[in-house]
Parts: structure tokens; sequence; C-alpha cells
């Protein structure tokens, strides 16, 4: 997930802030899951996570480039249908689907 923030951070087609980017909404519709059902702000952040984190900062991107992951399992099909649809599929990891 940090990867795709900071993907995001450097394209020209969202916003130029980490926080900006987590928090933009489009068509009324948050683009990260945490924010939209309010788990961002009960998460106690692990380890693990902050370890990911600084490695995205250094420049490690395991995310081959991806600008958007859906959980297909939980996410309306009628949503995912327009990730198939107009995105690149680049590979699956944890339960998400990642795209660019």
């Amino acid at each position: 997930m940090a990867n795709v923030v900071l993907n995001r951070l450097n394209s020209e087609a969202f916003p130029d802030t980490v926080t900006d980017v987590v928090f933009q909404r489009e068509k009324g519709v948050s683009q990260f899951s945490p924010v939209s059902n309010g788990s961002y702000y009960r998460v106690k952040v692990s380890e693990e996570t902050v370890n990911a984190v600084e490695r995205a900062l250094m420049g490690e991107d395991i995310s081959q480039g991806a600008l958007y992951f859906v959980a297909r399992k939980y996410a309306d099909s009628r949503k995912v249908e327009w990730f198939d649809r107009n995105l690149t599929y680049l590979f699956v990891h944890g339960g998400h689907e990642f795209f660019k």
C-alpha cells in the first residue's frame, strides 16, 4: 500500500501530498477503504508496517509501479469491473490485486 501511495504521489494524475492521496475521493468515493470504513483512525501500526513504509521511502518498490489495488473478494463487483476494463493487471499479493 505504501508503494501505491508513493507511486500516486509521483504521478500527474493524483494529488501532490501523501495526505491528499490517502484522503482523495473520486466521485464521492474514498480511494482507500481504511479511510472510508474508519479503520484508518483505529489501527495500531505494527513494526512490520513501519519497516515496510521505511523501505518504500528509501526507494524499494515491490508494487511494480502499481497505482491501484483491490481486494476482489470484498469489493463491489461493478467497481472491480472498472479495474478489469481500464487498467493493466500486475500481480496478486495478500488477497489484493495490483494494477496500473
